[in-house]
Formats: C-alpha cells, sequence, structure tokens
C-alpha cells in the first residue's frame, strides 16, 4: 500500500518559487489502475517523480507498505527504485545497440540475480508482452508499439509492487495506444499502475481510478481510498534491498559495450 501524506515540493530559480505540490495527500491500493490528469505545469509529473523515488519532498512523508521513506539517503531511495518501482516512459529510453532481451535483463543486474535466472526472467516478461519470438531483434527493427511494450517488459520483470507510466501513449498513433492501454489495464489487476496523462479519454476508458491536479493541488479524486490511520502501526525506517551490481557483472557490461562499438 502507497501513501502520500501532506507532501509539499517547491522548485527555487533565482528569486522565483514555485510551488509545484502543496501539501498533498493520497492513498493507494495495491492493485489499481490510477490516471493523474492535469494541465502542463500541474504537478502531475512532480507527483510521478516524488513517488519513483526520482525527486525528492521537501515536506511530508512517501510510505510504501508501511516503510516511511522521510529519512531515506541516496542509497535508501536506489533499494526503494530497484525493489518497488517500475517505470515506462514516453521515449521508451532503450539501449539500441543491445537486444531487446539485453535490454530487459539490464534491469536486474543490480538484484544480485544469477546470468541465468536473468535471462529466463527477461524471456518471460518479454513473452507476457507478446514478444517472446523477437527476443533477439534490437530496439530500430521494432514498431513504436513493441518498443513500448519492451519497456513494460523491463519495467516489470524485476516483480515491482508499483508500476509507474509517464505519458505511455505520447508516441503512438491510436491503435498502439489501445494495445498498450490494454497490457497496462491487465497489469493492473496484480500491481498498483500510476499512469500520468493529458489524454483524458484513454483514462475514462481505462482506469479506475482519475486523479485530476492543478497548480499544485488535488482537485477530484474519483475513487478515494480511505483509511483509519488508528488502525495503521506507525510507519518504520527500513531499507529495500540490495541495490548494486557486483564488479564482475559491472566488468562484463562495459565489455560487451565496448565490443559492440569496436566500429
Amino acid at each position: 500500500m502507497l501513501q502520500i501524506k501532506n507532501i509539499s515540493k517547491k522548485y527555487t530559480t533565482g528569486d522565483f518559487v514555485q510551488n509545484a505540490l502543496n501539501n498533498v495527500s493520497l492513498n493507494f491500493r495495491d492493485n489499481e489502475f490510477v490516471a493523474i490528469l492535469g494541465p502542463s505545469g500541474s504537478g502531475k509529473t512532480t507527483l510521478l517523480n516524488i513517488v519513483g523515488g526520482l525527486d525528492r519532498y521537501d515536506t511530508g512523508d512517501l510510505i510504501i507498505n508501511g516503510i516511511s521513506t522521510k529519512k531515506y539517503k541516496d542509497k535508501d531511495w536506489d533499494s526503494y527504485r530497484n525493489h518497488t518501482i517500475g517505470f515506462v516512459f514516453q521515449s521508451y529510453n532503450l539501449i539500441p545497440h543491445q537486444s531487446i532481451l539485453s535490454n530487459v535483463e539490464l534491469a536486474l543486474t543490480i538484484s544480485g540475480i544469477s546470468k541465468k535466472e536473468r535471462k529466463e526472467r527477461a524471456k518471460q516478461a518479454l513473452t507476457d508482452v507478446g514478444l517472446g519470438e523477437q527476443i533477439h531483434k534490437r530496439p530500430n527493427q521494432l514498431s513504436g508499439g513493441q518498443m513500448q511494450r519492451v519497456a513494460i517488459a523491463r519495467a516489470l520483470v524485476n516483480n515491482p509492487d508499483i508500476l509507474l507510466a509517464d505519458e505511455p501513449t505520447g508516441a503512438l498513433d491510436s491503435d498502439t495506444s489501445v494495445q498498450v492501454m490494454e497490457l497496462l489495464k491487465e497489469v493492473a489487476k496484480d500491481k498498483l499502475v500510476i499512469m500520468v496523462t493529458h489524454n483524458p479519454e484513454l483514462a475514462n476508458l481505462y482506469a479506475n481510478r482519475i486523479v485530476r491536479v492543478k497548480d499544485g493541488h488535488i482537485l477530484d479524486d474519483s475513487n478515494p481510498f480511505e483509511l483509519n490511520d488508528k488502525k495503521i502501526a506507525p510507519p518504520e525506517h527500513k531499507n529495500m534491498g540490495k541495490s548494486s551490481m557486483s564488479f564482475l557483472t559491472s566488468l562484463a557490461l562495459s565489455f560487451n559495450n565496448l565490443k559492440t562499438k569496436k566500429g
């Protein structure tokens, strides 16, 4: 269960101060499809980045499964992202000179998993998104929709609790967008999926909860999740697991990178 409690975030540029989030509180169920809607500059991407540990909040607390992140340091955030969060971005962020199997496998390299298991789990993740027969292709041999499915497989291969999607259909045509949204809807049966989008039609069609944001405030929540704080144990500070790759894995990845670019 994810809780956002009274979180505020400001950005300061010279004398200008922008309140990106202002005392925002939200509770999320373990499995639901939440769409965050709002105009540019409303704070929705900042909210997503804070949930993903890519940005730090100024005040408040982010609580995941009873663990508080208020006192987290860099290594704790690394562990949080590695074990709890899966990311899907609009621009795919795939490594072009590696196969899609290697791209998905890469998400497991800092989890202490053996090479054999990494490959098996990456193959299964690609099979789950309908790309099991194309594992040796490179990203430039795939369509936009297929590349986004690779990105979803990479996000899911570590079995995260939360999948974050930042405009996942922004670079796709209508038909391909529907395929990606159907896949995210399926994922939301077992996980929490939080998606930022400018497309209210897709949000209304696929999400079972829509949160509207403007000027750093929550304007509306179509399906709020209320908690009784008196029945919940106080959050504790705790690291979530291993978050660094071994020296041999790092060396092998570096060698492979040099080898593919030797020309």
